[in-house]
C-alpha cells in the first residue's frame, strides 16, 4: 500500500542489526528479534527543532542478483505456511492470453529494468490472519518512503543498512542546550540541597543560553535571574585581575619577568636571595605558603586597604620561586596591588574603567559593599542545606575574589576571551596578548593539565580547555572556555560546596562530552604498571599548606595516602568518585594513569629517578601532591596522637578510683614529700594536657565552620592555646621526674608501668606541640 503523500515525515531510527528479510505481501510483517539489533530512535531533544544531525540517514543496500522467476502456475495452491489462508473467491474469467506471466516476486535491490507487464486479474480477498502471541514491543517509528531506482516513492519495502560507528554528537544549538541544562539542573538542586544556580553558554559571540535556576531568596520566593541577580563566583575573579595586568604588559608598563619589588612601596621577602616576578605569580609557583588570616572579613568595619592587608599578612616563602605549583590568593592580592600602583588609580576604578565598562558589565563590581543599585538583587549566600543565609561575603584579597557579577555579565567576559580580546567592536586585548595570556606557559607534571597566564588548560582527546574554578562559602563557580570551537560555558551554584562543585563539574563535562565526544579505543595496560606502582606508593600532601603555624595541623590530617591494588592498579585516597568510592587508576603511558571506567589521568614527576610529586587532572594545575618527610608522617603520628590521649583519659579515670581501692582496703601509697608532690603535679598536667587537646579541637571546628573567624576573632583562643603548649613541656618534664622516682625501691611494678606511660604520653604531646608549629609567637597564618 503506497504512503499518502500527505503523511507527516516520520522520526528516523537506526537498526545496528543485518537488515530484516523481504516482505513478501500477505506474510506477518518483519519484527526486529530480540536477539537481534537495537533500535534507536533519534533524541527526544532534537524532535521539532529541525535538528537531523541525531539519527543516521536511511541508505538503500547495495543491489543484489536478482532470484529466477518461478514456474507458472496454474491455479491456487495452499502454501505451507504458519498462516491457514482462506479459499479464494470466485474470479471472472479473464481475457484470453497468449502466455500467462506470473507475477514476480519483489526483490529488495535494484533491477535494471521494471518487470514486464502483469495481466490484470482481480486480486484474490485478503486471507483472514489468525491470533498469534504477540512478540516483545520494540519502540519503531514509522519509516519514511524511500525511492529505489527503478521503483517509485510509493514502494512497498524499504531497506535499511546497518549503523557503522558510534553516532555524531548533536547540533549546538540553543533549544538543544536549554533541553540538557533543565534535565539535568533542578534534579540536582533538589537532590543536593542547593537554592539556585546560573547556566550561561556562548558560542560564536553569541549568547546560546543565560538561565537561571531555583531561587535567590528561598524566603521571598525571589527567583535566580541569569541577567539581574547579583552572584560571588569566587576565584574567577582573578581572570580580570590578569587581564588588568596584561594591559599594562601590553603598554610595556610592566615586565613579567621583573622582580616585583620594583613595583612596590614595601618590600616582599627573599627566598634565599632569590625574588618573584610577575609570571610567577600568574602561574602560581612563587613559592608562597597558604595565607587564611584575614581572607574573609566577619563585617564592613573589618575590611582592610589593600596594602594594608598584603604588608599585615605577609605569608612565608616555603618552596624556590618557580619550582613548585602552590596556588596563593596572596599572590593574585600582591599583583592587584602593582595594578594600583602602576596604574595610578585604585584597583576597583581601574578594573570598571578598562575592563568591566568595556565588555558592558554593568551590572559587575569588585566594590564592597554592595554598591545600593545591586544590593537588592544579591543572591543570599546558602552555606548549608536548609539554613539560615549567611552575610554578604567581604574578601579582603579583593583582586582574588571580590568579584560580584551577573550571567549574562559573564557571558560578556567569555565572548571577549574566546574573541582574542574584543566584545562588539571594543578591544580590552590585543590578539597576540589575548594569545598569550592563553598559552601554556607551564607544565607542572607532563602528561597532565597546564598552567598558562592565569588559565587552567586542558589538551585532551584533541580538545584544547582552558577556565578557572571559584569557590566562597556559599558559591560555587566554574568558566570553561574552548576557544578552537569559539565556546565558553558558566557555571555558579548557590548552596554547600560537595553538592555545588558536583554540578558544576556533571554539566560542564557532560556539554563538552555531548557536543565533542571523545573518539578511539583506550589505550592498554602497560607491562611497566605494577613496577611503576610501587615506587608511587606512599603518603603525601598538598604543596598549598600552611608550613609554619598552627594551620599545618590541615597539612598532616589532610594527607593522601597511595596503595598498589592486586591488579596493578594504585589508588589515592584524596581522590574519589562522585559515590565517594576511592578511584582506581591504570598505567596507559610511562608514570601516566588514567581512571578505570573514566577518563580522569593520574601521573607523576620523577627527578633523579626518584618520584618527587604526583598530580591528578582531577585537581587544578596549580598544586601537586609530594611525598611527606618520614619525620612528620602521619603514617605514624596519629596512631601516637591516639595512643597518647588514651593514656591521658584513662590515667584520669583510674586516678581516683585506686583512690577509692585504697581507702577500702585502707592501704596507703609509700610515698615521701617530693614523690607525692610529683605525682599530684602530673596529674594537673594531664588535666592540662587534655584542656588543650580540647581547645585545638574546638579552634579547629570553628574555622571549619566559618573562615570569617580568621579575621582575628580567634586570636585570644590562639594565645591560650600556646600558653598550654608552653605549659605542656613543664608537664613532660615532671611526668619524667614522676617516672624516676617510681623506678627506685621498693618495687612496685604497676606504678612504675602506669608512671613510665604516662611520662611517654606527655612527652609526645610535647612533640606534637612543636612538629605541628602550634608554638609560632606571630598570629599570622
Amino acid at each position: 500500500m503506497r504512503a499518502a503523500a500527505s503523511e507527516p515525515r516520520p522520526s528516523r531510527i537506526v537498526l545496528d542489526s543485518p537488515p530484516p528479510p523481504r516482505h513478501v505481501p500477505g506474510e506477518a510483517p518483519y519484527v526486529a528479534p530480540l536477539s537481534g539489533g537495537v533500535v534507536r530512535q533519534a533524541s527526544p531533544l532534537s524532535d521539532g527543532i529541525g535538528d537531523d544531525s541525531q539519527a543516521i540517514p536511511l541508505r538503500p543496500l547495495p543491489p543484489t542478483a536478482p532470484k529466477p522467476t518461478p514456474p507458472p502456475i496454474a491455479k491456487p495452491a495452499i502454501q505451507p505456511a504458519p498462516l491457514p489462508i482462506a479459499k479464494p473467491a470466485p474470479q471472472p474469467v479473464p481475457p484470453p492470453v497468449t502466455k500467462p506471466v506470473p507475477t514476480p516476486i519483489p526483490v529488495p535491490a535494484p533491477i535494471a529494468a521494471p518487470p514486464p507487464p502483469v495481466p490484470v486479474v482481480t486480486p484474490p480477498a485478503a486471507p483472514k490472519p489468525i491470533a498469534l502471541p504477540p512478540p516483545a514491543p520494540v519502540a519503531i517509528a514509522p519509516l519514511a518512503p524511500s525511492a529505489l531506482p527503478g521503483e517509485d516513492a510509493g514502494g512497498e519495502e524499504i531497506l535499511l543498512e546497518a549503523a557503522a560507528g558510534p553516532a555524531p554528537a548533536p547540533a549546538l544549538v540553543s533549544v538543544d542546550v536549554e533541553a540538557y541544562a533543565d534535565g539535568l539542573v533542578p534534579s540536582a538542586l533538589a537532590r543536593g540541597g542547593l537554592a539556585g544556580a546560573v547556566v550561561v553558554v556562548v558560542k560564536d559571540g553569541q549568547i546560546l543560553l543565560a538561565k537561571g535556576y531555583g531561587y535567590a531568596d528561598r524566603a521571598k520566593g525571589r527567583p535566580m535571574d541569569a541577567a539581574r541577580t547579583v552572584i560571588r563566583p569566587g576565584s574567577i575573579s582573578k581572570l580580570f585581575t590578569w587581564t588588568a595586568v596584561m594591559q599594562l604588559v601590553e603598554q610595556g608598563k610592566l615586565d613579567l619577568d621583573a622582580d616585583v619589588n620594583d613595583y612596590l612601596d614595601f618590600r616582599i621577602r627573599d627566598y634565599h636571595g632569590q625574588g618573584i616576578t610577575l609570571r610567577q605569580l600568574m602561574t602560581h609557583s612563587a613559592g608562597f605558603e597558604e595565607s587564611s588570616k584575614h581572607l574573609f572579613a566577619a563585617d564592613a568595619s573589618r575590611l582592610r586597604p589593600l596594602r594594608a592587608y598584603l604588608e599585615t599578612v605577609q605569608p612565608q616563602r616555603i618552596y624556590p620561586p618557580g619550582k613548585v605549583p602552590a596556588y596563593s590568593n596572596y599572590g593574585v592580592a600582591l599583583a592587584g596591588y602593582i595594578v594600583e600602583r602602576v596604574a595610578r588609580q585604585p584597583f576597583n576604578d581601574y578594573i570598571e574603567q578598562h575592563v568591566l565598562m568595556p565588555l558592558d558589565m554593568r551590572r559587575s563590581t569588585f566594590r564592597q559593599p554592595l554598591p545600593k543599585g545591586l544590593a537588592g538583587d544579591v543572591a543570599l549566600s546558602y552555606a548549608s542545606a536548609g539554613a539560615q543565609p549567611i552575610d554578604f561575603e567581604l574578601v579582603n584579597p579583593a583582586p582574588a575574589g571580590a568579584l560580584s557579577t551577573t550571567g549574562r555579565d559573564m557571558a560578556h567576559f567569555m565572548i571577549a576571551q574566546l574573541d582574542q580580546g574584543r566584545y562588539r567592536g571594543v578591544e580590552i586585548l590585543k590578539p597576540y596578548t589575548a594569545q598569550a595570556m592563553q598559552r601554556a606557559a607551564s607544565t607542572p607534571v607532563a602528561g597532565l593539565d597546564s598552567m598558562t597566564l592565569g588559565f587552567f588548560r586542558r589538551d585532551k582527546h584533541g580538545l584544547v580547555a582552558i577556565g578557572h574554578g571559584g569557590a566562597t562559602q556559599a558559591f560555587q563557580s566554574n568558566l570553561a572556555l574552548v576557544p578552537d570551537k569559539k565556546l565558553g560555558v558558566f557555571v555558579s551554584v548557590d548552596g554547600p560546596g560537595a553538592a555545588g562543585r558536583a554540578l558544576h563539574r556533571d554539566l560542564i563535562d557532560g556539554l563538552l562530552k555531548r557536543y565533542y565526544p571523545e573518539r578511539g579505543t583506550p589505550p592498554a595496560t602497560r607491562l611497566t604498571a605494577r613496577l611503576h606502582g610501587k615506587q608511587l606508593v606512599g603518603r603525601y600532601e598538598n604543596s598549598r599548606q600552611s608550613a609554619s603555624n598552627f594551620l599545618a595541623i590541615a597539612r598532616f590530617l589532610g594527607s593522601s595516602v597511595v596503595t598498589l591494588n592486586d591488579d596493578d592498579t594504585v589508588s589515592v585516597s584524596t581522590l574519589r568518585t562522585r559515590d565517594g568510592r576511592i578511584k582506581r587508576w591504570r598505567e596507559i603511558e610511562p608514570y601516566v594513569w588514567q581512571e578505570l571506567d573514566g577518563d580522569s589521568r593520574l601521573a607523576a614527576r620523577r627527578e633523579n629517578g626518584q618520584i618527587v610529586a604526583i598530580a591528578s587532572d582531577d585537581a587544578p594545575p596549580a598544586m601537586w601532591l609530594q611525598p611527606v618527610p618520614a619525620w612528620r608522617s602521619a603514617g605514624w603520628m596519629l596512631p601516637l596522637l591516639y595512643a597518647a590521649a588514651a593514656v591521658h583519659v584513662l590515667a584520669l579515670a583510674l586516678w581516683p578510683a585506686a583512690a577509692l581501692v585504697r581507702r577500702h582496703t585502707q592501704r596507703r601509697l609509700k610515698l615521701d614529700g617530693r614523690e607525692r608532690d610529683l605525682r599530684l603535679l602530673t596529674f594537673f598536667g594531664l588535666i592540662a594536657n587534655l584542656a588543650l587537646l580540647a581547645l585545638w579541637l574546638w579552634i579547629l571546628g570553628r574555622v571549619n565552620a566559618s573562615a570569617t573567624l580568621l579575621d582575628g576573632q580567634l586570636d585570644p583562643a590562639l594565645r591560650i592555646a600556646q600558653l598550654l603548649g608552653v605549659l605542656s613541656i613543664a608537664v613532660a618534664v615532671v611526668a619524667l621526674l614522676n617516672a624516676r622516682a617510681a623506678w627506685k625501691p621498693p618495687m612496685q611494678r604497676l606504678r612504675r608501668v602506669c608512671a613510665a606511660a604516662m611520662a611517654a604520653a606527655c612527652v609526645a604531646v610535647v612533640w606534637f606541640v612543636l612538629a605541628l608549629h602550634t608554638l609560632q609567637w606571630s598570629l599570622v597564618y
